[in-house]
This record gives structure tokens, sequence and C-alpha cells, in this order.
């Protein structure tokens, strides 16, 4: 009789052990002392006895303010285990309701958590921390664009009216930008000669056309302009102060420009015809220029 009782006893902790050892307990929590550990332990496969579905492994872990439950189960839960009390019947707590069948609260059911749950200590759960998205790289240019134009320059003496295209870039950050600019214009002499202007300048611009944000604008520049008529050439420099105004449209800005220049040397064209180009003029083009900076949603 006796022997049948200690067979008993030895199938009864056989299958006590099997449930429990069953689900691997892990602990790294400094804040624990070695007898707390112990009876933590022991309580927690006592708790996974009435399990109704036991995981396979339990990770207690914490730190200096916190404390939380690996409940490794697929899928695997996180629950915090910082309730009032001491250490060790806050994670029992914890682990018993999980066992019961309770699921743990989130905090913020509706936020994506910034990592996958812990699985160890070094790994500290962020419940309540929000999650960050990395911003942009600020872009290398802010405005700008390409234009091409018709620009009239209105001349006195015996030149009438030079007219012909004109083409604009612009590279700007905020409101200011870096421009270069090159036109031919076509004119003829009271005579019916054919003549050219060609230039190319550089200058710096603020507000339109380059920027959408701003509807007028003005720019200050200068280069150098070629000046030919019946194959004789004539060279001078220039500057010219202008001003803007511009209707941006989707991805374009249609503008309207007006430019005082000013030639530092006066053309003379005397050996083969006797024509001068006035030291003073005006301009007046329309420009339609194509935007880098995005349109407003």
């Amino acid at each position: 009789m006796r022997r049948w009782a200690q067979v008993a006893t030895f199938l009864a902790m056989t299958s006590i052990c099997a449930v429990a050892g069953a689900s691997e307990i892990d602990l790294a929590c400094g804040r624990l002392g070695a007898e707390q550990a112990d009876e933590l332990r022991a309580r927690v496969k006592l708790i996974l006895r009435s399990a109704e579905e036991a995981p396979r492994s339990i990770l207690v872990a914490c730190d200096a303010g916190r404390a939380w439950v690996v409940w490794n189960a697929p899928p695997p839960e996180l629950i915090d285990a910082t309730g009032e009390g001491a250490l060790v019947e806050s994670l029992l707590d914890a682990i018993e309701r999980r066992a019961r069948g309770e699921r743990p609260a989130r905090p913020h059911p509706a936020k994506p958590r910034p990592r996958a749950i812990p699985t160890s200590p070094h790994e500290t759960p962020t419940w309540e921390q929000p999650v960050k998205r990395p911003e942009p790289p600020p872009p290398l240019v802010e405005s700008g664009g390409i234009g091409v134009a018709l620009a009239a320059e209105l001349l006195a003496g015996k030149l009438s009216p030079a007219v012909g295209p004109r083409l604009d870039i612009g590279v700007g950050w905020g409101p200011w930008s870096l421009q270069l600019m090159e036109s031919a214009r076509f004119a003829r002499t009271d005579l019916g000669q054919s003549s050219l202007f060609y230039d190319l300048g550089a200058g710096v611009g603020w507000g339109a056309p380059f920027s959408r944000q701003h509807p007028v604008g003005a720019v200050v520049s200068g280069g150098s302009e070629w000046f030919n008529v019946k194959g004789h050439t004539v060279t001078t420099g220039f500057a010219s102060l202008g001003a803007r105004a511009a209707l941006p449209v989707g991805a374009l800005s249609l503008a309207l420009g007006l430019e005082g220049r000013l030639r530092f040397a006066p053309q003379y064209v005397g050996e083969v015809i006797d024509i001068k180009v006035p030291r003073w003029s005006g301009l007046l083009f329309l420009e339609g220029v194509l935007l880098v900076e995005p349109a407003p949603r």
C-alpha cells in the first residue's frame, strides 16, 4: 500500500513538473533579490498550472522605474506590471490576470509601436513615447526655374525697336535668386539694314518671377552685349535694373518685366554705316517661367 502511495505521489509530481516546466521562466530584473527571484519563479509555476494556454516562455524584466512581462505565446504580448505595491506582487498580479485570459490594456491603441516587443531587459518598452518620423533633408534648391520670353528694346535714333527671344534661368533660396539671362534681338536701321543685339548677363533677384510666394520682384544684373550690323560687330558692357510682376498658374508663372539698361560705352559703327546705339534704353518683355517650387495643394 505504501508503494502505491509513493507511485501516485511520483506521478502527481511528474504531471505538475510537466505542466509547469512546459514554460521557461526567465528573470532579468536587478531589483529582485535572490529570495524574491526564487519566490517569484515558484509562484509563477503555480499560476501557470491553471492557465488555459500556457506560453512557451515568460520573460520578467525591469529597470529603475518600470517592470514588464513578455508573455511569449504566439503572438507575443507585452504586459505592463507597474501597479501599486511590492514589485513581486505587482508582477504576479499581471501574470495571474493574463493566465485567466485577460488581455493587457494598451495606453495608446491607435499609435503603432516604435519597435517590436522587447525580449530582453536591454530593450525597454516605450508605451508612452510617440513615434518620431525622420525629417526629410532640406532641398538643395528651394525656388527658381527656367523662363522663355519675348523681349522688345526701345531704341532711339536710326534704329527701330529690337525684338527677339530671351532666356532666363533662376536658382533661388526663399525669395532670393541668382539669375542668368541671354537674349538675341533683331532691329532695322532707317535705311533698311538688318542688325542684331546679343547679350549675356548675370544678376541677383528678389521675388517674382522665380518665387511663387511673391507677385512682384526686382533684379539687378550686368553683362556683355554685342551689336552687329552689315558684318561689323561692336562690344560693350552693360548694367540693368528691372522690375517684375508675375501670376503663378500651376507649375508655371506668367511674368511681365520692365528693365532699364545702361551701356558702359557708346556702340558706334561709322566705318560701314553711320549708326550709334544709345547708352540708355528700356526693355519690355512677356515671359513664361517653369517653376522649381511645387504649387501648394
